[in-house]
């Protein structure tokens, strides 16, 4: 950052820079489209029947001819009641993907209505539109059916077809530019920067008394600053005065404020001053230099295994599985592979295996590969890709770590007499944990995973024991945890939808807040750890602006880590990551022992100010992007699937968050939360009645007004166009009955609040023996099968046998011991070994009431990963 050039160099690079960030743009990014509209190509010659709220059963099937589906365009004849209309896109076996209101008001009828969808679907697959009614009634256009009719399917009213007819509709699809196009744009691009390059270098050429030098932190500053500005300025006025987010006051004033704190951040990023501080530490300054790339890929490593085991979790069927247990293992060997010098990794017993390895595997995959007529054969062939991948790239690390050990041995037996040399034994610990994962593979019943953890164990603590690096592990372990947060909130940014309904609890990059919450305990441990470091390093008198300064990177970091927590709106999760979080200040604070209030100041501050910034970007980044990935077993809402209105009141706003909140976590109810999605049937700033009843007749002229009937039921507005309660919403009620009923103690308050998990773990308890089950699951007293105990401890035991239970849980009780041990004899040259303490903390206690010890699961490769310097200890010779 301090190193000069000279100012034409900087503009010619910036001007690079920009140029290559456009190109990639439009290719391979492709962000820039074009839409194309296609139709079933016949002759207007009726119309439907009049759909309302008893006739509304019609749909039209057609096949998808590309991958996005940005609208459909159908022509309405007359809107005869009312003025909205429901549109729903559904599967071939019509599972709604998408429903969406469509407001008629301002449209010309008769005459084509524009159905926003902005949804991914798949080429060739079949599709139904369906057309309903929502307190309206009207009519849609018929067309003959042309003989040559490729993609427009049948067309049926109430379960019938209609003979020789569709609806008269226009299917517009999103398509990236064409290669023309995208091509004239690349070479626009480039001839615009080779002219600036030319015309810079050209009058630097003749006033060479201009072309100082400068900074690359100044060309930093000078070429991201007006790019931030432009970024923020607009979002902001999107928010106000254009209301294109929402149109209420209290989340208008909440995103302009998380927006200006957002913009606070990225421009003191920007912006600050990068020194060598006399107080306090710097994680990065103390690499040296020749050590960072390699460090940044090894992080990288790291980052990507935790993606692929969140993967993992995410997974419903086997083959998914596999294939995300292949991909995380593949990452996991490569990051042992990159803390290899070049030196040590070229040589020539390291090039004949990759020749022979890689004619195996290439014949292997020929010989075995699955004929393309077998279902998932793509999946599958990808399967044994991945296996000749480990094969050839474990043979490697296999190869590596025993000329290593053979070097160091004729080093320490050889080497020259008077100087110093060093080796690594096995710790008490380190020969604890072989005998638990030796028990768990001898007792793994027919279990593979087991295997597979003690094989990665012994590679990684054997590695980094003969590793003459091992003094920066854990700053390589926190950056790459760290990493794999950004990674994991770059893509809710483009991927997770922050919804309201049917839930509202946001889940972050899993399909369930349960597996979000263990994720968040190792992360917020490590947040934790990385903060209070930081904070102590500094002496009792410093200013929170010193603070701030020294430390504002972890800052951040926490205070959105645990912001994306508070988002789950889980107890579990609280309570996890507070106990892991007031133990872990707990073991600072016995040294020192003056700094427990500034701690909290600061935890509390980080998190005041990030939340807004976290709430506002997750709000409505993804709304912008408009590419959701909803998992299979997503509480998604349908209103918010596809490219949906960036308004939209089914996403989560301030006031159904509070509501949230306050009724899950204080158990406080705070009524109905009814803002419309389709403001134009109530009479919202008013009574709130609804202007139109189901058949679509004004409210006061309506039968099922009260005014309008002596006795008789009254029109509940809430029941059908309003979006959920603050209260369980009906999914939730359903999900939970069906998960409790047959075998909760509902007498035992307990057992209802944790879901059953007290009769689980009795059932387990009954069923628990010396030597493990081979089927993973007991049976509960109702005859169902618990998949697994929630509880990690009788899993163990259940999984394995009683011994094995007892082991692994004295393995976790020592391993905080010495954890602990550890971080008192190296708190002040290693501040950071504090994290293995907090993640076997964090472990510990997520354990207590989730399964989260298998070889695919993000906790347990974290917990290996951080139990690394407690299983050798180092000797000198």
């Amino acid at each position: 950052m301090r190193q000069v050039i000279g100012k034409s160099r900087a503009i010619q690079i910036v001007t690079l820079i920009f140029a290559l960030i456009g190109i990639l743009i439009v290719f391979p990014v492709r962000i820039f489209t074009q839409t194309l509209e296609t139709s079933g190509g016949g002759t207007i010659v009726g119309e439907t029947e009049g759909i309302n709220f008893e006739n509304n059963r019609i749909y039209q099937t057609f096949i998808a001819q590309y991958d996005r589906l940005s609208s459909v365009d159908v022509y309405v004849t007359n809107v005869e009641k009312g003025r909205y209309m429901t549109a729903s896109l559904c599967d071939e076996n019509g599972a709604i993907l998408l429903t969406t209101y469509v407001d008629t008001g301002d449209a010309v009828i008769p005459g084509y209505v524009r159905i926003p969808m902005e949804m991914n679907i798949e080429v060739g697959k079949e599709y139904m539109l369906r057309f309903s009614e929502c307190r309206s009634k009207y009519y849609l256009a018929l067309e003959d059916v042309p003989a040559d009719l490729a993609y427009v399917g049948d067309l049926t009213w109430n379960y019938e077809k209609v003979e020789g007819r569709h609806l008269a509709a226009k299917y517009i699809y999103r398509l990236p530019l064409n290669k023309t196009v995208s091509l004239a744009i690349i070479l626009g691009i480039a001839a615009v920067a080779a002219a600036i390059c030319l015309c810079t270098r050209a009058y630097y050429k003749k006033h060479l008394d201009k072309d100082n030098l400068i900074t690359v932190e100044k060309v930093l500053e000078y070429s991201a600053n007006p790019v931030a500005a432009l970024i923020f300025g607009a979002l902001m006025i999107m928010v106000f005065p254009l209301k294109v987010f929402d149109s209420r006051p209290l989340d208008i004033v909440f995103y302009e404020i998380g927006l200006i704190i957002a913009a606070a951040i990225v421009f003191y990023a920007i912006n600050h001053k990068v020194i060598i501080h006399t107080e306090g530490i710097s994680f990065w300054q103390s690499l040296k230099n020749e050590d960072r790339l390699q460090y940044i890929f090894i992080m990288f490593s790291m980052a990507m295994a935790l993606w692929y085991a969140s993967c993992y979790m995410n997974d419903l069927y086997d083959i998914y599985h596999y294939l995300s247990e292949r991909r995380m293992s593949i990452w996991l060997i490569v990051m042992l592979l990159f803390t290899f010098t070049l030196r040590e990794f070229f040589n020539i017993y390291n090039l004949v295996w990759v020749l022979i390895s890689t004619v195996f595997g290439v014949h292997y995959y020929n010989l075995h590969k699955v004929a393309e007529d077998v279902n998932e054969y793509d999946l599958q062939n990808a399967l044994i890709k991945y296996n000749m991948i480990i094969l050839i790239l474990g043979g490697l690390l296999v190869i590596n770590l025993i000329r290593l050990i053979i070097l160091k041995i004729s080093e320490l037996r050889y080497g020259a007499s008077h100087s110093k040399k060093t080796y690594a034994v096995p710790s008490f610990f380190g020969i604890l944990m072989g005998v638990l994962l030796v028990s768990m593979v001898i007792l793994r019943n027919t279990r593979l995973w087991g295997i597979y953890l003690a094989v990665f164990a012994l590679f990684l603590f054997i590695r980094f024991a003969v590793w003459d690096k091992k003094k920066d592990f854990y700053k390589i372990l926190s950056g790459g945890f760290m990493m794999n947060f950004a990674i994991s909130l770059i893509y809710c940014y483009l991927h997770r939808y922050f919804p309201g309904y049917v839930s509202g609890r946001f889940a972050f990059i899993f399909h369930t807040v349960t597996v979000t919450a263990e994720y968040f305990t190792f992360m917020g441990a490590v947040a934790t750890v990385m903060l209070i470091v930081k904070i102590v390093s500094l002496p009792n008198d410093a200013k929170l602006k010193d603070i701030a300064v020294i430390a504002w990177k972890e800052i951040v970091l926490f205070g959105f880590i645990m912001s994306y927590a508070i988002f789950t709106v889980s107890r579990t999760a609280y309570l996890a990551i507070a106990v892991c979080v007031l133990l872990v200040i707990c073991i600072v604070i016995s040294y020192k022992k003056k700094q427990f209030f500034r701690i909290i100041g600061v935890f509390l501050i980080s998190l005041i100010l990030c939340f807004p910034a976290a709430f506002t970007l997750q709000r409505i980044l993804p709304t912008m992007v408009a590419d959701p990935v909803f998992y299979p077993i997503d509480d998604a809402d349908e209103f918010i699937r596809g490219g949906a209105d960036w308004d939209s009141t089914n996403f989560m706003c301030v006031e159904r968050f509070v509501n949230l909140f306050e009724n899950k976590i204080f158990g406080m109810d705070m009524g109905e939360y009814t803002f419309p999605m389709d403001p134009n049937n109530y009479d919202i700033n008013g009574t709130g009645e609804p202007l139109y009843d189901f058949y679509g007749r004004p409210w006061n002229e309506s039968p099922d007004n009260p005014a309008n009937q002596e006795s008789g039921r009254i029109d509940v507005p809430g029941a059908d166009m309003l979006l959920a309660s603050s209260m369980r919403t009906r999914a939730e009620v359903i999900m939970l009955l069906d998960e409790l009923e047959g075998y909760v103690d509902t007498s035992n308050a307990l057992d209802v609040i944790s879901n059953g998990r007290i009769s689980i773990a009795k059932s387990y308890i009954q069923q628990l023996n010396m030597w493990g089950h081979d089927e993973m699951g007991a049976t509960l007293i109702n005859g169902e099968i618990a998949v697994h105990a929630h509880n990690t401890f009788l899993q163990v035991a259940y999984d394995h046998g009683i011994p094995v239970g007892i082991l692994y849980t004295i393995t976790l009780i020592i391993a905080l011991a010495s954890g602990i041990r550890y971080y008192s004899r190296n708190r002040e040259n290693e501040p950071l070994s504090l994290i293995t303490s907090a993640v076997v903390i964090g472990f510990f206690v997520a354990g207590l009431s989730e399964w989260v010890f298998q070889y695919s699961n993000p906790m347990t490769l974290a917990l290996m990963m951080a139990l690394v310097p407690l299983t050798y200890k180092v000797k000198e010779k």
